[in-house]
């Protein structure tokens, strides 16, 4: 009986601490904690179709610096009904949250090919920068989504630009 009293007390004592520890950290309108992270960035982003198999042609282009986000989908797929998927970092949230399927269309950018855009099936890095240097050819309409930091006072809006690859 001396043992079982003794059990006892001592969880009775742990869940007493271990639930003041809580505290620290306040909850946001999501019921996530607000940390004190202030990292701010997508780090990899992804688009599946109604099949839910990526759409893309190789890695999404992501630009934490111009905060633009290029998806480079396979020839003649469609992007009116996709699901995307964004990989951020620790204890940020994404504004609007990805609820349903979403329409990107309004995010296509008519992109004129050269010489060695394309190797092995992928786009080169080169047209990555180069599609980002031309700012006023980005669609008034292109999808933006706002990455919140985990402290929830550094908010940073990125743009999502969807470049359809040329058949080959």
């Amino acid at each position: 009986m001396k043992k079982y009293s003794i059990i006892v007390v001592v969880t009775c004592l742990f869940s007493l601490f271990s639930t003041g520890s809580c505290d620290n950290f306040p909850v946001d309108e999501d019921g996530l904690l607000i940390t004190e992270r202030t990292d701010c960035y997508v780090g990899s982003f992804d688009m599946y179709g109604t099949d839910h198999q990526t759409i893309l042609a190789g890695n999404a282009y992501v630009d934490t610096l111009e905060q633009v986000i290029i998806a480079y989908v396979r020839f003649g797929a469609p992007v009116n009904d996709v699901w995307p998927r964004f990989s951020l970092c620790s204890d940020a949230k994404l504004d609007p949250k990805v609820t349903s399927w979403v329409d990107f269309t309004p995010s296509k950018l008519a992109v004129e090919f050269t010489a060695g855009d394309w190797a092995s099936g992928y786009a080169s890095t080169g047209l990555s920068e180069r599609i980002i240097a031309n700012r006023s050819a980005f669609p008034l309409s292109a999808l933006k989504y706002t990455v919140i930091s985990g402290n929830r006072k550094i908010r940073k809006e990125y743009t999502v630009l969807v470049v359809e690859r040329p058949m080959q």
